[in-house]
């Protein structure tokens, strides 16, 4: 009787945690230093979800926008390769410095279309697989932010408004176009931004409609020029040994996540432009959608010089990268 009854006993409690939800057997953290209301929020949270689901709960995420995790863009590189952070979201300009091959997405005038950035991110693509892969990385997926504008306190219809303007810029490649065309450029993390706008140091802001909706840009500076040069991404790396000691199914399902998030989110950036300038409407923000044809003469002249010097710095690699980018882009 007693042996029946333990044996019931064991059966129940059996049945019972096989029908109870397990815990992941792996929890890594995603870290991005922009808010949790981003484009690239959108992205990071499908890619996790669709992690989730295609491992069915075993690999779990756990997320920290807006630089939760204690670390800015410019951090992320090093922390991923040294594992202080398993996946980082991070702004492509900020790593620059690591590789020029980082440089090319945000030069000014050369991927303004969806269809042309998506053609330059297949040619980029083995590249970025070597300088990650180099550092203990992998390269997973990159997010589109939509096309980058002007964010100013008084209206830009012309190039004279340029003249001596402490603008922000992300990257190198911006700080050159509009040091070229007159401005005082000012590179500064985006967690630094509204603090920098509080205390007057800067005059205006290189942004997308998008970013600058998310911190309430249009308190500060009520006028967006919508000059559209480059649509800017974020890239989206993890670390090698933290994919490594996952099993190959679990490998597979992060990889399917990554590409079914690029296809989900780059198929979103129509809808999300449109719906920022529906925002920036409902806020009062000022927004010219067809700037001064002298001001986008001044600035596609200004950025020239960026793509020579990063042709220089490239070597013969650069010309044929832009070669098999410009056979593709439509």
């Amino acid at each position: 009787m007693f042996y029946s009854t333990t044996s019931r006993f064991i059966a129940v409690a059996f049945a019972t945690a096989m029908a109870l939800p397990t815990a992941a057997d792996t929890t890594l953290n995603l870290a991005n230093e922009y808010q949790d209301t981003t484009f690239a929020a959108v992205a990071d949270k499908f890619f996790i979800e669709r992690v989730g689901e295609l491992t069915e709960g075993s690999v779990k995420i756990d997320y920290y926008p807006g630089g939760s995790l204690g670390f800015k863009s410019v951090d992320h590189y090093d922390s991923v390769g040294d594992g202080a952070i398993d996946i980082a979201d991070t702004y492509i300009g900020q790593l620059s410095g690591i590789s020029p091959v980082f440089s090319l997405p945000s030069m000014p005038f050369l991927a303004t279309s969806k269809d042309k950035a998506l053609a330059l991110e297949a040619t980029l693509r083995p590249h970025y697989d070597s300088v990650f892969g180099d550092a203990n990385q992998m390269y997973l997926f990159s997010t589109p932010w939509p096309p980058s504008g002007i964010w100013t306190g008084e209206a830009l219809d012309s190039p004279a408004g340029l003249e001596g303007i402490k603008v922000r810029v992300a990257d190198v490649t911006s700080m050159q176009t509009f040091k070229e065309a007159g401005a005082n450029p000012l590179q500064i993390s985006w967690a630094d931004v509204v603090p920098q706008l509080s205390a007057n140091a800067i005059d205006a802001v290189i942004s997308s409609a998008e970013g600058g909706t998310n911190i309430k840009l249009g308190e500060f500076l009520p006028h967006y020029t919508a000059v559209d040069y480059v649509i800017p991404v974020n890239v989206v790396h993890m670390n090698l040994d933290a994919y490594s000691n996952l099993s190959e199914a679990e490998q597979a399902a992060v990889m399917q996540a990554a590409a079914d998030t690029s296809e989900f989110i780059w198929g979103k950036l129509e809808e999300r432009l449109s719906n920022t300038y529906d925002d920036l409407a409902a806020l009062k923000v000022n927004v010219e959608r067809e700037p001064n044809a002298e001001l986008m003469a001044t600035l596609e002249q200004a950025s020239a010089g960026a793509l020579d010097e990063w042709l220089e710095k490239m070597g013969p690699e650069g010309q044929n990268i832009l070669d098999a980018y410009t056979a593709t882009a439509k």
